[in-house]
């Protein structure tokens, strides 16, 4: 029974003080509130461990409410992987009215759900990518299940760090269901959010796999664009659904645009799967776009030099490896004898030049004092010198 610690029955969302499910959790600050349930900080008296509680309001027996209720937690009980939120317990509260208040305890998410982080702006690619593998992941298995969740929304997404680096988890199977099961809604009825419907759902055609994976694109796509692909009233967005595919702008990462367009193709046949979503995101991860993009060297030719009067062969100085470990592009420019062969190459380039310059036109001109360069290196670009003048 629903009941305060001093033995009274409060309404558990109103309650102005502690209320304890089961004599075993204490509920406190709410955390998400909908139309359908609310979700709270609890404390787990029995193990001491915070939780987090969703409650769903009070319906009838053989009502629909009812068995969407027990319909997911029979859902969450056969599921269990590192990309949902799992499921500790369950319970029903019993009124006097006849009414039966559901409650499942589940695993706390100490992070922000990832329509609340999209407030901030888009996301890059490497965080896009990592939410769409671990959401896909999780997506995976419970196809693999027969079940839909037919409610991928940001809303649903939870955000976390680890020590990894920071993962997602797929929440809230409020109105899942088996596929080829009965359905457990009015028929006609449309569960699910309109901005991140499928063609579908919005027609109330018949549901499977492809709608979830429909669902993510439409996020994975707001999360690199930071910005929902459908806006407008219900009828609006819902229309836009039956005649559009949503635009993947062409500056997003060719890898993840071309993903993109293929998930949220109008024909669910057309979609890849889930499995093939994780994969290719996490290809995606393991092999990141370069920033710059680098243009080979072209081959020299007959016609690519000119030959300079009256000069000696000049060894040509080989660049440091591209591989050496531990510095980077930057600690081989530091290094003192990058230093020495850089300065000597800006020597003997202006020394040419001069020499060209000389040349060209026969005309005798007066050539220029030069820096002063000691030691041996000083001595060799001397030689040079000498060897180019006139």
């Amino acid at each position: 029974m629903l009941e305060h610690v001093d033995g009274s029955r409060p309404d558990p969302v109103d309650a102005p003080e502690p209320v304890v499910l089961g004599d075993r959790y204490r509920l406190d600050a709410v955390l998400g509130r909908g139309g359908m349930a609310t979700v709270h900080r609890a404390r787990d008296l029995l193990l001491d461990r915070d939780v987090a509680v969703k409650v769903f309001p009070p319906v009838h027996e053989d009502t629909d409410d009812l068995l969407r209720n027990r319909a997911e937690i029979r859902v969450l009980a056969t599921l269990s992987h590192p990309g949902l939120v799992t499921l500790h317990d369950a319970g029903t509260v019993h009124h006097e009215d006849g009414s039966q208040q559901v409650y499942l305890v589940m695993e706390l998410v100490d992070g922000p759900t990832l329509g609340e982080r999209l407030r901030e702006g888009a996301l890059g690619v490497a965080l896009t990518a990592t939410i769409g593998r671990d959401v896909a992941e999780a997506l995976a298995v419970v196809h693999a299940r027969e079940i839909i969740h037919r409610d991928i929304k940001p809303a649903n997404i939870l955000l976390t760090d680890r020590s990894g680096g920071p993962t997602a988890k797929l929440a809230d199977f409020g109105i899942a269901r088996l596929a080829g099961a009965t359905r457990l809604t009015m028929t006609g009825m449309t569960l699910g959010t309109m901005s991140y419907l499928s063609p579908e759902q919005a027609t109330g055609s018949a549901l499977g796999p492809p709608t979830d994976v429909y669902g993510l694109g439409l996020v994975l796509l707001e999360c690199a664009t930071g910005k929902a692909a459908f806006t407008g009233t219900a009828a609006e967005v819902a229309a836009a659904r039956l005649t559009m595919s949503p635009t993947v702008p062409d500056q997003l990462d060719p890898r993840l645009g071309d993903l993109l367009a293929r998930m949220t193709r109008m024909a669910p046949e057309d979609r890849p799967t889930a499995q093939e979503v994780a994969d290719d995101l996490a290809a995606i991860l393991a092999s990141p776009a370069d920033e710059t993009l680098l243009l080979p060297v072209a081959a020299a030719g007959a016609g690519d030099t000119e030959q300079l009067a009256a000069t000696r062969a000049v060894p040509r100085v080989e660049p440091p490896p591209a591989d050496v470990p531990g510095g980077g592009r930057w600690a081989r420019l530091r290094s003192p004898r990058a230093l020495v062969v850089g300065a000597a190459v800006l020597l003997v380039g202006g020394v040419l030049l001069v020499a060209q310059l000389v040349t060209g036109d026969g005309a005798q001109q007066t050539p220029p004092a030069y820096p002063t360069v000691q030691g041996t290196l000083g001595e060799s670009l001397t030689r040079l010198q000498e060897s180019v003048e006139p």
